[in-house]
């Protein structure tokens, strides 16, 4: 390696990324998918002869790591029989194997140069019908894989260059829609085609010696980059819960179930330990092992290793504990259609929240911020005839454009995009309407719908269809955060809105029509003359017909800090751009507009924030002593939180202390959270926060209070249900 040309080295690695950019060009040239066109949900790679992955370019981070282990079956599976030929693509989706349900389809290419197979590339994308028991790919209510679709473990369709028209026709009539389904597969070969001629042209223009140590430094220098960023952190332990609501199908029931994160980070390597996620269900929202490695590497790529090529290399440091049998390791033949919705996001969010803390304590206050959206909800999927006459089946996915958490500094991003999703697209209105029977009647951002915060998280997108125009259609709604919201906050800010939608059936919509209005809200919605149908996700498939409308609202991100400490002018605006209701101002923001100048009223304002911190220190509960300590003279060692920070006493005692006010909790080897005030609560009266349907709530709000001054510290959730002998988590345990 002494006579490595570094600089060759660097065009080489521009170009390599460039050309997988340039297969994902030739993807969505070949496929119709707005999922994959508009959506952007492709991935190309590049994979050493041996399946190591050497780089990615995706439009959707889970897919960085799913070639992986199809190559690595494909060699141990058909090295001998069928053979693995120059000119072979693999067809696979299995996500026992990789991906995340069966609707994540790939093609795998061998790449040959002188009759020597020297790398593979790797085709990935979401096809929106796989044949499953419901249409669309994601099946709701299926209890296992094999109601889910047609599940293929790596047929050849193309054998030594030639395209294989009996297996195409054999795996694209096994869906509804059949058209769709051929070009996804055609776009996937077109893609490995460009992919892999490019890679040969750098063969024979650097050379295979080359080419082969360039792209083991790839990998190598990936791996150190990762360690080093390791380095300069904190070592410690955090933790993360969060909670899902699901369908049972066999049962007819609601249920709740829990992800809970220990992330461990000692030196240059970082453990993610999720033994105490709760067990598999009987229902869709479970995940495999292969589909929570490619939701942990969404986390890892996007907020830790965000400036890290995305390669083998990248993971190295990092070590992921799921015992076989929890919801997000569940045993095959389990059903995952819509784990990757729910409970995989679940896994990506606990990870984020467990790095933003430890982010915070190591000064990089830039890289922090609140939670994502963690539970998708608000995907109407659907399947019948559509405008034209021909079958029809997919899914919506408006909630890609999910808002993003608050930060320190600011407020988070409003639909800005989900955390899978980097290049944060969102299905295009227009071509939607192109190719299936609805008329979207609004899309718009939808208010309160924030994590409330001092730095609000960002608001989700809520959306209006009404179908128009089919002779038989049906549709049903993916996910969760119905039940449960999809998220968190961090250091006092709140957990996003729930997640909901309303249909309206046989209603007297076209009346207003003729009024030319058109209803654009649950209220409004709600008002219309028929069967009015509040439906939580997930829901199977009902019939509709033409003029029935449905109203969905997606997920949004994590507030950032007390509320109370929001600027009011912040919030007047906030009223004034309809972010938030006059009544959210008021109840949780502590903020009065008065009526006549709709401006902030500075007076009354004060006011109502002093009760609110009255009602705090009155309402919540002690949990321990206060703990005397002896010495005052006081260091400051770390700020660990927005409000709280480490100090060190003459007698090197390490205490955590308010920054507000100064009050002394405990030893940093104790959980804070014990010497607080808690406040246990749900949140009904507060709009978008108990569920529009009557049920209860499946979780209950734990406000964490500093006896001192009455500053909001933490809220997290906690169900009863699942946690009754736990109710406190320790989400801060650094080692000093």
């Amino acid at each position: 390696m002494a006579e490595f040309d570094m600089v060759k080295y660097e065009i080489f690695r521009h170009r390599l990324f460039n050309i997988l950019e340039e297969g994902r060009i030739a993807i969505k040239m070949v496929s119709g998918s707005p999922v994959v066109v508009e959506g952007g949900e492709t991935m190309c790679s590049f994979y050493t002869s041996d399946g190591t992955p050497i780089l990615t370019a995706a439009g959707i981070l889970l897919h960085c790591t799913g070639a992986r282990d199809f190559i690595l079956k494909t060699i141990q599976w058909y090295k001998d029989s069928p053979g693995i030929n120059d000119g072979d693509q693999f067809f696979f989706n299995d996500p026992y194997i990789g991906g995340q349900h069966l609707a994540d389809q790939i093609i795998v290419k061998p790449i040959f140069f002188k009759g020597k197979r020297i790398a593979w590339t790797g085709s990935f994308m979401h096809t929106a019908e796989t044949g499953g028991i419901e249409p669309g790919g994601m099946p709701t209510s299926s209890t296992e894989i094999f109601h889910e679709g047609i599940r293929i473990l790596g047929l050849k369709i193309v054998e030594g260059g030639k395209f294989r028209p009996d297996v195409f026709n054999t795996i694209v009539n096994q869906v509804r829609d059949p058209h769709l389904i051929g070009l996804d597969t055609k776009a996937k070969i077109a893609g490995n085609n460009v992919c892999a001629k490019r890679f040969l042209e750098l063969a024979s223009k650097y050379g295979l010696e080359f080419v082969e140590k360039a792209s083991l430094k790839i990998i190598d220098d990936s791996e150190k980059m990762a360690r080093a960023k390791l380095r300069g952190l904190p070592d410690g332990v955090w933790k993360s819960r969060l909670y899902g609501d699901y369908l049972n199908p066999v049962k007819g029931e609601r249920g709740v179930f829990k992800v809970e994160c220990t992330m461990t980070k000692e030196d240059d390597e970082v453990i993610f330990d999720y033994t105490d996620s709760s067990p598999q269900v009987e229902g869709s929202v479970n995940s495999t092992l292969a589909a929570s490695w490619g939701q942990l590497f969404v986390t890892l790529s996007s907020q830790l290793f965000w400036n890290v090529p995305w390669n083998g290399g990248m993971i190295t440091p990092v070590k992921l504990i799921i015992p076989e049998g929890r919801v997000i390791n569940c045993r095959y033949p389990a059903a995952c259609s819509n784990g990757v919705i729910t409970s995989g996001m679940m896994l990506s969010e606990t990870a984020h929240e467990c790095i933003a803390k430890m982010f915070y304590a190591s000064g990089n206050i830039e890289d922090v911020n609140s939670g994502w959206v963690a539970i998708s909800g608000g995907a109407p999927y659907f399947g019948g005839v559509n405008q034209y006459g021909e079958p029809t089946g997919g899914v919506i996915l408006d909630g890609f454009g999910g808002g993003i958490g608050g930060t320190p500094a600011r407020d988070g991003v409003d639909t800005g995009g989900g955390m899978m999703n980097p290049t944060s697209n969102i299905s295009d209105v227009e071509i939607l309407e192109l190719n299936i029977p609805l008329i979207y009647l609004s899309r718009k951002n939808a208010a309160d719908s924030g994590g409330f915060g001092k730095f609000d998280g960002g608001m989700s997108p809520e959306s209006v269809y009404m179908v128009y125009n089919t002779p038989s259609f049906v549709m049903g709604l993916m996910g969760g955060g119905s039940l449960c919201p999809g998220g968190y906050g961090m250091f006092g800010g709140y957990p996003p809105a729930l997640q909901e939608n309303r249909f309206a059936l046989n209603s007297d919509a076209k009346k207003w029509f003729k009024d030319e209005k058109s209803p654009k809200s649950f209220k409004e919605i709600g008002t219309l003359n028929g069967k009015i149908l509040d439906s939580i996700n997930p829901s199977p498939v009902i019939p509709v017909k033409s003029y029935d409308i449905l109203i969905s609202r997606a997920g949004s991100g994590g507030g950032y800090g007390d509320p109370i400490e929001r600027d009011p002018e912040f919030v007047e605006k906030d009223i004034r751009l309809k972010a938030i209701s006059p009544d959210t101002a008021k109840k949780i923001y502590g903020v009065v507009i008065n009526k006549k100048t709709k401006r902030v009223d500075k007076e009354e304002t004060e006011k109502q924030r002093e009760k609110i911190i009255k009602d705090r220190m009155k309402k919540a509960k002690r949990l321990k002593l206060k703990k005397g300590f002896e010495s005052k003279d006081q260091e400051i060692v770390m700020r660990m939180h927005e409000y709280l920070e480490i100090v060190k006493n003459n007698n090197s005692d390490r205490i955590i202390r308010c920054i507000k006010c100064g009050y002394e909790f405990c030893y940093t080897k104790e959980n804070y959270k014990e010497y607080a005030l808690l406040w246990e609560k749900d949140l009904k009266g507060i709009n978008l926060r108990y569920p529009i349907s009557g049920e209860d709530p499946k979780v209950r709000f734990q406000e964490f209070i500093c006896p001192g001054c009455g500053i909001l510290l933490e809220v997290d959730l906690y169900s009863a249900e699942i946690d009754k002998d736990s109710p406190l988590i320790w989400d801060i345990k650094i080692n000093l």
